[in-house]
């Protein structure tokens, strides 16, 4: 680590506070899904800035994390000098000896003006840029354009991050769930994630269980360079870091079927008034009954948290009711049943290889039909002709 990092910030309450900041452990744990697919090496946290990114080329990237409430409206230019801490964030980087990248990280959205920043620091449009830096200079504390130019130029403006109520929820999603399934590990990447969380709070704090630095101390050594080192590896989290840390979340052996004893008696739903008319006996309606309750219990665990991002029970349902729907148009008639032998039919086709599940999924075929008598209940799904499910209760 070069001496411009190296050296004690010129404040350090980061630590101090740690409580309300949150958000920000949030935003760092993110990072600790890539070390597997990029060339970040360290996370330095609560130093000179929020936290610093170490890449494997020797680049630095400084970060100033700022969380903005809804009510608080959009940035402008001003107020990322100012409130978003921009003229801050270039004296850090001018202290640091200029790095490779300073960054302003915030869930806030930009007016168009800030907007039109963060597009030209984005595209290092030097036109634009010593526009800016000729109507910033003194709002980021610069004697000049030309000094603001340069930080401009390394600046980056990551905007509309999640907010405080959605960030755990798009992290666990967005970069969790992806690094375990390329490892193809079965953890549980909610716990995962707040392990990861607990890694970084305790880096910003600079707190483990390892022994006192002054325990190391020595009559006439360099104490400040001692203790200035073992504060440094307490706020740093790596790859090693986030491996013990892994390592320490219990393995989910696969996915579990529901073994509890709630049962549905005494009640007619529509699921078993459908199995009923099909002519499924009551030993293959309780069997559904429990199934069901497993999918419902798989179905928590796997569901995206925020709409839109790429659902695995949404795709999982389309197969499904795709060859529920093959198996229908074979077997169904206009007179007279066929549940049976549906029943039997999806029992042997619903697999995940035949519908060309990942096994990285680590979905049960129980579960699946399981899927197929939710839907049932749902009325997606029939195993007779169709009738009054509501007021027909009869088989």
């Amino acid at each position: 680590m070069p001496w411009e990092l190296l050296h004690e910030p010129e404040e350090d309450s980061g630590s101090e506070t740690a409580d309300r900041y949150e958000y920000q452990y949030q935003v760092v744990a993110r990072h600790c899904c890539e070390f597997d697919s990029s060339d970040l090496q360290w996370i330095l946290c609560e130093w000179h800035t929020d936290y610093v990114l170490a890449l494997a080329d020797g680049k630095y990237i400084l970060v100033s994390v700022k969380h903005r409430e809804h009510s608080q409206g959009t940035w402008t230019l001003a107020g990322l000098c100012g409130d978003g801490g921009l003229k801050t964030l270039r004296a850090r980087w001018q202290e640091c000896n200029r790095p490779h990248q300073a960054r302003l990280a915030t869930n806030g959205a930009l007016n168009p003006e800030a907007r039109k920043l963060a597009t030209a620091c984005g595209e290092s449009n030097t036109a634009r840029l010593k526009q800016f830096s000729e109507q910033l200079y003194q709002k980021l504390g610069c004697k000049d354009s030309d000094e603001a130019f340069e930080f401009l130029l390394h600046l980056r403006i990551e905007h509309e991050l999640p907010s405080r109520k959605y960030i755990r929820a798009h992290n666990v999603e967005k970069y969790v769930r992806p690094m375990l399934r390329s490892r193809g590990t079965r953890l549980s990447s909610t716990k995962v994630y707040d392990a990861i969380v607990e890694v970084v709070r305790e880096s910003a704090r600079a707190v483990n269980n390892q022994a006192s630095p002054w325990v190391f101390s020595q009559l006439h050594s360099l104490d400040e360079q001692l203790l200035r080192d073992v504060n440094v590896a307490r706020r740093m989290v790596d790859r090693e870091r986030v491996e013990l840390c892994l390592s320490n979340v219990t393995p989910v052996d696969g996915p579990l079927l529901q073994t509890g004893q709630a049962t549905e008696a005494n009640l007619e739903t529509r699921l078993t008034k459908k199995l009923r008319q099909g002519g499924i006996g009551q030993t293959a309606i309780q069997s559904a009954q429990r199934t069901r309750r497993s999918w419902a219990s798989f179905e928590a665990q796997n569901s995206a948290p925020l709409p839109g991002s790429g659902d695995l029970v949404d795709d999982l349902t389309t197969r499904v009711l795709h060859e529920a729907g093959m198996v229908e148009s074979e077997l169904a008639t206009d007179e007279g049943t066929y549940g049976r032998e549906m029943l039997r039919e999806l029992n042997r086709r619903l697999t995940s290889e035949n519908l060309g599940i990942s096994k990285s999924a680590n979905v049960d075929r129980l579960h699946l039909l399981g899927l197929a008598f939710q839907l049932t209940d749902e009325c997606h799904i029939w195993w007779s002709p169709e009738f009054d499910v509501e007021n027909d209760g009869a088989a």
